[in-house]
């Protein structure tokens, strides 16, 4: 073929694209009706007081039905059951309806005006968008979809007149799925309102797993799998990962059975209590317990991180969790032990007495800004930089391990004990070491072993805190 030939076709070929075009903005396919030049707004200015919105219901079938309300200046689905919803994908429907446009309304009898009315897909059963305030409302109606970016529109029965609009709003609401404008968050009172953090788990061996910490002051304590100082550092961390905590998407609402999805009995489990304080309505203080709940399931296939979860609070909704999520509900229980020897800030401490099995006892005492030394050779001086050596070891430096366990009694050592300003023992601690000058191990009776290396340099001898410390 030519160059001559190949041109002539190009040529053509454009101008049949632009006829084509022109022919659609012209005219419609039903009945040649003809459409106005120009674009309107297909609700008029002032026809929806946009503002007061606080209903919105979407319809795309009559089993197909999103209805979303506006409370506190938060956006809720209440339909086809309660759940959160990001406020900004509601109001990204509520943007594109307020500006969208259309051709002018198109004139002609009222037959031909059904006929249209049938060809673009616009009667009783369409899909449709209904925008409420008080008890008033405005009605979209969503038609058949036209070439170009455009879609059949009308404003319902009453002021039936249907018109070729951008197709924007039938992008955002028959081309997404709105079971993902939920809100991701899993948990809303991970913060300073949480009183105690619950762990279920389901070991490798098939055994249950809990971990329980509750707050205790400033401070936290676990009370499962045992008794023992928190680490507050790491529950203010696990704490924070749940806060972080999101779903991945929604899955399925209301399923028939939960057992495809592991939730029947689920691997895993993680709970928050809080305490709300609000007032009445007679001013009065009121507390309220409450509880947030996520249930893990399966993954959701073989080999997969993500899992299948869901939450107590709203049960209708299987959601997907990623791996992060589930990390951050499902912590080693180890992790949330404090891993310091004593828990004890060094200026809460007034004395320390170290008593080895073999040798003499010796007791450390403040003595204002100073420290002195009592055993059985007397009462002297003892050198604040080295105390504080000691003081240091005691309650800053953190465990190489920890063990769900007691040091074996053929390693014991000695004990320590740290009194505070009004005499008590605030730590009593039972030393062990390994043989040939290994590892340090401190068990404060709780049943928690926390191993140091032998890098710590222990000492229960009086000289140690007489002489400038060893470098």
């Amino acid at each position: 073929m030519s160059w001559r030939a190949l041109t002539f076709m190009w040529i053509a070929s454009a101008i049949a694209c632009l006829c084509a075009w022109s022919l659609w903005t012209t005219q419609t396919t039903a009945g040649g009706i003809r459409l106005e030049a120009g674009f309107t707004q297909v609700l008029p200015e002032n026809a929806v007081p946009w503002s007061r919105v606080d209903r919105i219901v979407i319809t795309r079938s009559p089993e197909n039905r999103f209805e979303f309300v506006r409370r506190d200046g938060r956006w809720f689905q209440t339909h086809p059951f309660d759940f959160p919803v990001e406020s900004a994908q509601v109001m990204e429907v509520v943007d594109r309806a307020t500006a969208l446009v259309a051709r002018e309304p198109i004139a002609g009898e009222e037959a031909a005006a059904e006929t249209l009315r049938k060809s673009a897909g616009l009667d009783a059963s369409s899909p449709s968008i209904v925008f409420g305030w008080g008890d008033d409302q405005a009605t979209i109606r969503l038609g058949r979809r036209l070439p170009a970016g455009f879609a059949w529109v009308d404003l319902g029965q009453d002021r039936s007149q249907p018109r070729a609009a951008r197709s924007s709003l039938h992008d955002a609401t028959l081309m997404s799925d709105l079971r993902q404008w939920r809100q991701p968050m899993l948990f809303a009172r991970a913060d300073v309102e949480c009183d105690r953090l619950v762990c279920e788990s389901v070991a490798r061996d098939g055994s249950s797993q809990r971990l329980e910490v509750v707050r205790d002051g400033p401070d936290w304590k676990v009370v499962s799998p045992i008794a023992t100082r928190a680490d507050r550092v790491a529950v203010e961390r696990w704490l924070d990962a749940l806060a972080r905590a999101q779903a991945t998407g929604f899955v399925v609402d209301r399923p028939t059975d939960l057992a495809p999805f592991g939730l029947a009995k689920p691997s895993g489990i993680v709970e928050i209590h809080s305490t709300v304080r609000a007032s009445d309505g007679s001013g009065r203080l009121v507390a309220e317990q409450l509880t947030e709940r996520l249930e893990i399931g399966s993954p959701i296939r073989a080999g997969a991180q993500e899992r299948f979860a869901r939450l107590a609070n709203h049960p209708d909704a299987i959601m997907e969790i990623d791996a992060t999520a589930v990390a951050a509900a499902i912590p080693p229980t180890l992790l949330m032990i404090d891993p310091t020897a004593t828990g004890v800030r060094p200026e809460d401490i007034r004395a320390v007495r170290l008593e080895p099995l073999a040798g003499d006892a010796l007791r450390i005492e403040r003595l204002g800004a100073d420290w002195q030394i009592s055993n059985s050779s007397g009462t002297r001086p003892a050198v604040s930089e080295n105390v504080g050596w000691l003081l240091g070891k005691l309650c800053q430096h953190r465990a190489a391990e920890i063990m769900l366990r007691s040091a074996p009694a053929d390693l014991v050592v000695g004990r320590i004990i740290v009194e505070s300003f009004d005499g008590r023992e605030i730590s009593s601690l039972s030393v062990s070491r390994e043989r040939n000058e290994g590892r340090y191990g401190f068990d404060d009776g709780s049943g928690v072993l926390r191993i140091f290396s032998p890098s710590l340099g222990l000492s229960f001898d009086s000289r140690t805190y007489e002489s400038p410390p060893q470098q």
